[in-house]
Formats: C-alpha cells, sequence, structure tokens
C-alpha cells in the first residue's frame, strides 16, 4: 500500500497542510463559540452547547492538529516513510464527517445520532493509528520523540474507546463510575494521554531546530517520561475509583510539565537564534500558561479548588493558554516550510523563489499574537469569575485572532498556485532548513 503512494523521507506537503488548514478552521469556529455561549460558559461546564464547544476545540482543532503535525514529523524527524498516504486522506475525511456529527449533535443534545458520529471518529481514529504504528514500524532507534510519539498515540486509543463508552453511556449506562467522574477522567485522559505527550515530543525536537538551541538533557526526559506514566493513570483512576492517588497523579503530571517548561526556558536562554519570529514567540508564551495550568490542576486534584468555574478556568488556561497557542505557533513555522517545499523546492537552484521568511506576515501574526495572548489571559480570569461580558470581551478578541490566523495560513497557501504567488523581494535559491 505504502509502495503505491510512494512514500518516501521526504514529507507529502498536501496531506499535513490539509489536516492543519481544517484545524485552523475548526478554531476559528470555536473563538466564535466563546463569543456566542458567553452566557453558558459564566454557568455550568456541563451543558450540551458547552460540550459541542470544547469538542471542537479538543477534536476539531487540536486533535486534527496534532494528526497532521505526526504525518510530517514521523517522516523527517523519524526518518520513517508514511506508509499510506491514499488512508491520511480518506481518514481526513471520516474525521472531518465525525466532529461535526459530534459537535452538532452535542449542541442540539441528541443522543442517538451522537454515539453514531463516535462510532464514525473511532473508525478514523483506529485508522490513524495504523498508518503511524505501520510507518513507525522498523524504527532502529527509540529517542525520546519516538518513545512519545508511541505514548501519545496510545492514549489517543484510549481515549478513543473511552470516549465511545460516554456515548453509549447516554444511551444505556455501561460505565461503573458516576457520569461527573468518568467525563472528567476523559477529559485528563485526552490532556494528560494523548495532547501532552505529543507536544512534549514534538517540542523536544522541532524547539531545538527552530531556537538552534540544546535537545532535552537526561534528567529531563526521565522527568516527563516518568511523571506522565505514572501520573495519567494515577489521575484517571483517581477520578474514577481511588479518590487518595488523585493529588499523586497530579504532583507527578505537574513535575512532567515543569521539567518540560524549565528546559525550554534553558534552550531560550542558551539558542544561537537571536531573532525570534511571532511563531516560537507563540509557542513560548503558551509554556507560560503551564505554570498557571498547574496551578489550577493541583488545586483541584488537593480540593483546595472546586467548582465549576474553576475547572473551566483550569480547562481554558491548559487547552487555550498551553495547547492552542503551541499549535497557533508550531503551525507558523511548520505551514510556510509544507507550502515551500511543495511549491518552490523543485524549483530552488534553477530560478529565482522567494525565500521562506517572505511567506509569512510579521504585522498580521503581530496582531495575531496580542488578541489570541490577551483573550486566553482574559478568558481564564473571566472563566473563574463568570463574568458574562467579560467572557464575551475575551471571546471578541480571540475571534479577532482567529480570523488573522487563518488569513495568516491563507497567505501563505497561496503560493501553491504560481499564478498567483508573490516572489517580489528577497529572492534565494537555497532550501530552507527542515524543521
Amino acid at each position: 500500500m505504502g509502495g503505491r503512494d510512494g512514500p518516501g523521507l521526504g514529507p507529502f506537503p498536501l496531506i499535513p497542510l490539509a489536516y492543519l488548514l481544517c484545524a485552523a478552521v475548526a478554531f476559528l469556529v470555536a473563538t466564535a463559540g466563546v463569543v456566542w455561549l458567553a452566557p453558558e460558559m459564566a454557568g455550568h461546564y456541563y451543558h450540551p452547547r458547552l460540550i459541542a464547544l470544547t469538542h471542537t476545540v479538543t477534536l476539531g482543532w487540536i486533535t486534527i492538529a496534532i494528526m497532521g503535525a505526526s504525518y510530517q514529523i514521523v517522516p523527517i524527524v523519524l526518518e520513517r516513510p508514511l506508509w499510506s498516504a491514499r488512508l491520511a486522506r480518506w481518514q481526513l475525511v471520516l474525521l472531518v464527517t465525525a466532529v461535526s456529527g459530534m459537535v452538532a449533535h452535542f449542541y442540539l443534545g441528541t443522543w442517538p445520532g451522537l454515539t453514531a458520529a463516535a462510532g464514525l471518529l473511532a473508525v478514523g481514529v483506529v485508522l490513524h493509528l495504523l498508518n503511524i504504528g505501520l510507518s513507525m514500524r522498523g524504527v532502529e532507534r527509540w529517542t525520546f520523540t519516538a518513545l512519545l510519539l508511541a505514548l501519545g498515540h496510545g492514549g489517543l486509543a484510549a481515549t478513543t474507546l473511552f470516549g465511545l463508552g460516554l456515548a453509549v453511556y447516554h444511551l444505556r449506562p455501561i460505565l461503573p463510575a458516576d457520569l461527573f467522574a468518568t467525563l472528567h477522567a476523559h477529559v485528563q485522559l485526552a490532556l494528560l494521554g494523548w495532547v501532552a505527550p505529543m507536544i512534549l515530543g514534538v517540542a523536544a525536537r522541532v524547539y531545538p531546530m527552530f531556537l538552534r538551541g540544546p535537545l532535552p538533557g537526561r534528567p529531563a526526559r526521565i522527568a516527563q517520561v516518568v511523571g506522565l506514566g505514572l501520573g495519567v493513570p494515577s489521575v484517571v483512576v483517581g477520578l474514577m475509583a481511588a479518590r487518595w492517588l488523585l493529588p499523586l497523579g497530579a504532583v507527578a503530571v505537574s513535575l512532567a510539565a515543569l521539567s518540560h517548561a524549565g528546559w525550554v526556558l534553558r534552550t531560550t536562554r542558551h539558542r544561537k537564534r537571536s531573532r525570534l519570529g511571532w511563531g516560537l514567540r507563540f509557542a513560548l508564551t503558551g509554556t507560560v500558561f503551564i505554570t498557571l495550568a498547574i496551578v489550577l490542576g493541583v488545586a483541584l486534584a488537593t480540593d483546595q479548588l472546586s467548582g465549576p468555574r474553576a475547572a473551566l478556568a483550569y480547562a481554558v488556561a491548559i487547552l487555550g493558554g498551553w495547547v492552542s497557542l503551541t499549535i497557533v505557533g508550531m503551525m507558523l513555522e511548520i505551514v510556510p516550510f509544507l507550502v515551500w517545499y511543495k511549491a518552490y523546492a523543485s524549483r530552488a537552484g534553477r530560478e529565482p523563489v522567494p525565500a521562506l521568511a517572505a511567506l509569512g506576515s510579521p504585522r498580521l501574526e503581530a496582531f495575531m499574537y496580542a488578541c489570541l495572548v490577551g483573550g486566553m489571559a482574559l478568558l481564564v480570569g473571566a472563566a473563574f469569575v463568570g463574568e458574562v461580558a467579560w467572557i464575551r470581551t475575551a471571546g471578541c478578541l480571540l475571534l479577532a485572532g482567529g480570523l488573522a490566523f487563518l488569513a495568516a495560513l491563507c497567505r501563505m497557501v497561496r503560493h501553491l498556485d504560481p499564478s498567483r504567488a508573490d516572489i517580489a523581494g528577497s529572492m534565494t535559491a537555497v532550501i530552507p532548513r527542515q524543521p
């Protein structure tokens, strides 16, 4: 199957690009959802429309973006050919259909349709796991990044099974714990078992390339693997069955996150790249939100904080502050490379082509940074106090940033059309450094 698709060590630029652009559209929809659902966000988080918004973020934005990035990381960073480009394309169709169906049925509160959409999503996830698993088959050296990618995809499989069980739970109570305990465990499994290891693993390889700084040291690598390996099951089991495990798991996960943040700080301080682009500023700013997420998460785990507002503020800090800003930053670094590779790599050295930096828009990205960072920070506080006007104001900032983000990506992607690509300005025939 891989042979028919022609895999190689180079990327299939259009595959990760398609995933990342679909994810960016979901991000824009989610920012509009914050404005629209501001009154609901000021109340209890267990509301059908808020659950629809949450899955727009976690599935439509974060999961599809990470899957798309993995189809670039595996061939380039792990030096393994993609097993099947065709399967990756069909998988995206299934995922977009399934996520759209789940969000719509959550919003409407129609559980039979939700279960069907969740089943379709599970099929899409299985196809992704199959493609990635067969692509990583034969990896000779299990680096830190390869190990965390494997752990993350294991977490994705567990999260999908858990989510499918929750969808069925609305029709028939098949799970042993109460609904809220099961729901919280599902959320933490998705965040800590799937999203966190993927971001930590990719960052460990990508940040040193972008910053031209050191790789994580052995203590940092051990702390992150052990912290997640022990912390994630402890948090999930603690939420569902053994409450005493929850604080221990929270501490273990917090140590892993702090180890990552400390390494990012050291890498930034010792970098050889003097100028930071807006993509790197987004990613580094996202890391700052880890501290806030840790404080809120540990406080909730130890019952120092409680209630729906504190829980929602924690979700915004980790999903919006850390994960979303980090993904936005990585996309601003990765998408230009993918576009350049597809549009100009074969022409470099034979005719003038634009420099990689010419594909970006610094002014637009600066506006985006102000809106998204300011909006995320305001939304954490607004969710914590439950103030509708502040939530809506934060949503307006996020919506403006989301529009700017999509506009910046469209400006990059237009270079795929040679008749519309602007090659004025700085020209180069040198292939850019691969992330």
